[in-house]
């Protein structure tokens, strides 16, 4: 029996109080799935982008070395000369203070504008991916705290790797052929003379004009490699700002979607009371 006060709700057939109504539970809807995609799809773009962004390796400039091999933090890449066909043999405490240069197991190492030598991934029998330059491992040194820093060449059997930079193709310039010159000579006229006018006067000079000539002027000619650099011109993409746009816009639209999948639950979720 229900407490005096009790506020019961019946469903209106005097037989008691109703049961209460089970709401089932709804699937997501196609917002929010296509709110998962672009958010998995940003995720993707994204970390290609950086990967894009961030070569393994680089060129830098050392005050005493010059150009030197460097890692995506600037900092210099060394060489041990025990090591031999790719693989590294600084390993325990030689590790500590000379660590080597890794990347994830799969992944293919990249090289940073102007890289002349080949970079690539070889496996350790530690199980690790170090990184090589002409096959050789690469380590960095803790003793070098700041980008361009070098103080480890030479100490224990390491060098610091001096590259350089590969030097742009040649452009080759092919003189344009001269235009031939077509000259046209008037004839001077022929003079009859009479027999008694044959003897000229002593002292007395007769010029003859000269006869017209035209000259055509050969129109200026455009080098190749005029042309080949208005072509790079033209074919140059706007570089890591459009992936950046491309990250924003695909930021928008999945916050975008996801709103509307929130104001669409809030939409049908019933009532309580």
């Amino acid at each position: 029996m229900a407490e005096p006060g009790a506020n019961v709700q019946t469903d209106g057939s005097g037989a008691g109080p109703s049961a209460p109504r089970l709401t089932p539970r709804r699937r997501p809807g196609p917002v929010a799935v296509l709110a998962a995609a672009c958010l998995l799809l940003l995720v993707t773009w994204s970390s290609a982008a950086l990967a894009a962004g961030n070569p393994t390796v680089a060129i830098g400039t050392s005050a005493t070395f010059g150009q030197i091999l460097t890692d995506a933090q600037g900092m210099a890449m060394y060489t041990y000369s025990g090591d031999h066909s790719g693989i590294g043999t600084c390993t325990g405490s030689c590790a500590a203070v000379w660590p080597p240069l890794t990347v994830p197991s799969g992944t293919t190492p990249s090289a940073g504008p102007g890289v002349p030598g080949s970079v690539a991934a070889v496996p350790q029998p530690n199980g690790t991916d170090q990184v090589t330059y002409d096959g050789s491992p690469l380590y960095g040194f803790v003793g070098d705290s700041s980008p361009g820093q070098v103080t480890g060449n030479g100490v224990s059997g390491f060098s610091v790797v001096k590259v350089t930079a590969a030097a742009p193709a040649p452009t080759t310039t092919t003189p344009a052929p001269s235009a031939p010159t077509t000259s046209a000579t008037t004839p001077p006229p022929s003079t009859a003379t009479s027999p008694s006018t044959s003897s000229a006067s002593p002292g007395v000079t007769t010029a003859v004009p000269p006869s017209p000539t035209s000259v055509r002027t050969a129109p200026a000619a455009v080098s190749p490699a005029t042309a080949a650099q208005g072509a790079t011109l033209a074919m140059t993409g706007p570089g890591r700002v459009f992936d950046l746009l491309m990250v924003l816009g695909l930021a928008l639209t999945a916050f975008g979607a996801l709103l509307y999948a929130a104001a669409q639950v809030r939409r049908r979720r019933p009532r309580e009371g």
